[in-house]
């Protein structure tokens, strides 16, 4: 009876062996033979949209088992799966993320040579010169018809233009944003209306902004441009106008006012000058902080230039912290590096910390040394990101370089010309609080007994 129990254990035991090698031994024998190989590509120039055919060897009969990869020059690669498949034949379709691939010069998309790869179980090689097809834009189609492509509704990628006028701009109606600069192309279209007169027909040429030229745009949070002079690069604009929810009103895309269809465009400095922000919601209080006050007036802070109550795009608070979008800029006070010029100005010139205004004077106001400071790194405020540190505090209440006064208190003082700020030895003026210097980035002002500022000193 044992030796019976034992064999059949023994049965069972091998049964689930088998079973558990099965899948692998399945896989092994799907990925198995030779890897494809291309052999033949017609036509040799194709518009994105329009149909490829690939002719080779060791494809899927199956479609959706086959894969086509098409490479550019610079490494970027666009995926498309055929329409139809045979072990010989695979016919696809050029997506519109090819459009991506395409060489974009003197504001325009450039037919582009592009290598082909398979993926068939196995990758075939990519395709050398004479088989590397010469892809052509929707808008530069060789024989000027519309490829049939991105028809499904009147703007197919939702960038603000119709399919039809970005053909007639030369942009892509599959790509949201043909040259790559990370805005959109309804938003440099627009923008650049505002700038020029948006009564008057678009200017599709630089030195606008373009949805064409990729210089005015990049990668990171801010660009190199500023169009309009409010002190916010093209890119700070458009980031603001995607925190604030990307809005557009048709209606205010005509006429000879100041305003923009845009939340924010960086055509005008006045695209929605009659929105007053609103007032923070203050975090601080759940915290046993207090809440700052003082808004939404605080924002208002150019009314030398215009009347209170207008509001430049530069007062206006993209990320609702309670600091103004100038203050947040990657050109302006929330970033250390801006102090360093600040304080070498003709008039205030204040050497970098542990320096003092003037030590050889007996005013005990000289003392101070608010100069740039570099003994630590900070976390530098962005108008799109309200919460730099993630410590959960709107960065209006929260303290950069921990010295217990908020970034609302330091930041402000620059607009104000209090009895206070006046004649702090020798300076006709300086931000002060209490008479103090203030620097956002320097533990030791405006206390030099703060529980942050530095207790030793280096030499020099």
């Amino acid at each position: 009876m044992r030796r019976r129990l034992i064999t059949i254990c023994l049965l069972a035991l091998s049964a689930v062996a088998v079973l558990a090698t099965a899948p692998i031994a399945s896989a092994a024998k799907k990925n198995s033979g030779p890897k494809p190989k291309i052999t033949r590509v017609t036509p040799m120039r194709v518009t994105v949209g329009r149909i490829l055919t690939i002719r080779g060897q060791h494809f899927r009969a199956k479609a959706r088992s086959n894969t086509v990869i098409f490479r550019a020059n610079n490494g970027r690669t666009a995926f498309a799966k055929p329409r139809r498949a045979s072990k010989t034949k695979l016919v696809v379709r050029v997506p519109a993320s090819v459009a991506r691939l395409l060489t974009v010069k003197n504001s325009k998309q450039k037919p582009t040579r592009l290598k082909l790869r398979v993926l068939a179980g196995k990758f075939s090689s990519y395709t050398t010169r004479r088989l590397s097809p010469v892809v052509v834009g929707v808008s530069g189609s060789d024989n000027g018809s519309t490829a049939k492509v991105c028809k499904d509704d009147s703007d197919h990628d939702n960038d603000l233009l119709s399919n039809d006028l970005e053909l007639q701009l030369g942009t892509d109606p599959c790509l949201a944003d043909t040259d790559g600069d990370t805005m959109t192309d309804g938003w440099e279209y627009y923008a650049a209306k505002d700038l020029n007169i948006k009564a008057v027909p678009y200017p599709g040429k630089r030195p606008f902004p373009n949805a064409l030229d990729p210089s005015d745009g990049g990668s990171g949070s801010f660009s190199n441009i500023d169009f309009d002079g409010d002190g916010l690069t093209t890119k700070e604009e458009y980031r603001a106008w995607r925190v604030t929810g990307s809005s557009f009103i048709p209606s205010k895309g005509s006429g000879l006012d100041l305003q923009s269809p845009l939340g924010y465009s960086d055509g005008t400095k006045y695209s929605r000058s009659d929105e007053a922000p609103g007032v923070p919601q203050w975090r601080g209080p759940s915290y046993g902080l207090p809440a700052p006050t003082g808004f939404p007036g605080l924002y208002n802070f150019r009314t030398v230039d215009d009347s209170t109550g207008v509001w430049r795009d530069d007062e206006r608070d993209a990320d609702g912290d309670g600091l103004a979008n100038w203050l947040e800029s990657a050109r302006g006070p929330g970033q250390n590096s801006w102090w360093s010029g600040f304080w070498s100005q003709e008039g205030i010139n204040v050497e970098a910390w542990p320096k003092e205004l003037d030590a050889a004077s007996a005013d005990p106001l000289c003392g101070q040394e608010p100069g740039y400071f570099t003994q630590r790194p900070f976390a530098e405020l962005d108008l799109a990101d309200r919460d730099v540190d993630g410590d959960s505090l709107l960065d209006g209440e929260d303290d950069q370089d921990n010295d217990d006064y908020t970034n609302i208190q330091e930041l402000y003082e620059l607009f104000k010309n209090d009895p206070e700020d006046q004649g702090i030895c020798t300076r006709a003026w300086l931000p002060t609080i209490g008479s103090q210097a203030i620097n956002p980035f320097n533990p030791c002002a405006p206390n030099e007994l703060s529980r942050t500022c530095q207790d030793y000193k280096p030499f020099g």
